[in-house]
């Protein structure tokens, strides 16, 4: 099977998670707006089905659970999105209400959420369809990790690293470097595992693809004054229709990825009865 220490990478991802989002989030989970609880509780479960299916893919009794989970992550992913939609909705929120981290950075925020949601429906729904090539399958489900790292790897830098630390509104600025930052080091990660397997690779750089364009997009955000209208539109939306929307970009993309991979029935020749 592929990747055989992709439960050892899936690992690493966990434990930034926890360091990454422990003061932001798990330490105040009881303060924070929905929205935070919705993304984050379905990105969590995702990355826990991803390691339990990168787990049990190297254990021969365990394949028929591994098709279970698979097979589970088709209603997860919806909300995944969903998840991510609240996200969008909320920074559209704190936009609207002046926050100093969105009225910085909420363009670049917002584009880079959108391009991710992106990734997430075209890596999904490729992993679907190609279920069947093991390299194509595992290549797509291990890279989904990959498109928010940056989140949890950023805020670790902003607590940790020196010429990256937010202890106030002084330095703010240094919270979108820091995502950038953290996107080029998923960069490098890709490159080393294509490197490593080349071709049978590929679909990390279609992922690889996603991240650059999202780190372009939240680098040139703050100078597109068109989106801060953009902003204020979300802002002003109710919030339902929002999340409704990433729900049903979900379900859309679950039954057209699951359908796409069924194989191909072979059409029998007919043949002409004798007059």
């Amino acid at each position: 099977m592929p990747y055989p220490r992709a439960p050892y990478y899936m690992l690493a991802v966990i434990g930034f998670l926890i360091l990454g989002f422990w003061q932001s989030y798990f330490a105040i989970a009881t303060t924070v707006p929905w929205q935070f609880h919705a993304h984050g509780m379905a990105a969590s479960l995702w990355v826990l089905t991803v390691t339990l299916q990168s787990w049990t893919a190297h254990r021969k009794t365990q394949l028929p659970l591994h098709r279970a989970v698979g097979q589970a992550s088709l209603f997860l992913f919806p909300f995944l999105t969903a998840g991510l939609a609240a996200i969008i909705d909320r920074q559209g929120k704190d936009f609207l209400a002046g926050d100093p981290v969105n009225l910085l950075d909420g363009r670049g925020f917002m584009l880079g959420t959108v391009v991710a949601l992106a990734a997430y429906v075209t890596v999904y729904y490729r992993a679907l369809k190609y279920r069947r090539k093991v390299w194509v399958h595992a290549g797509y489900m291990l890279s989904t990790p990959l498109i928010l790292f940056e989140s949890p790897f950023s805020r670790v830098l902003g607590l940790h690293v020196p010429g990256f630390v937010v202890d106030g509104p002084a330095q703010f600025a240094r919270i979108m470097p820091s995502i950038e930052w953290s996107m080029a080091i998923e960069l490098a990660v890709i490159a080393v595992v294509w490197w490593r397997v080349r071709e049978r690779a590929n679909p990390f750089l279609v992922t690889g693809g996603f991240i650059t364009v999202e780190m372009l997009a939240m680098g040139i955000a703050n100078h597109i004054d068109a989106l801060k209208q953009v902003d204020l539109f979300i802002g002003n939306l109710p919030s339902a229709p929002i999340v409704v929307a990433g729900f049903a970009i979900g379900v859309a993309t679950s039954w057209l990825g699951w359908n796409a991979g069924k194989p191909k029935q072979a059409v029998r020749p007919v043949v002409a009865a004798a007059a």
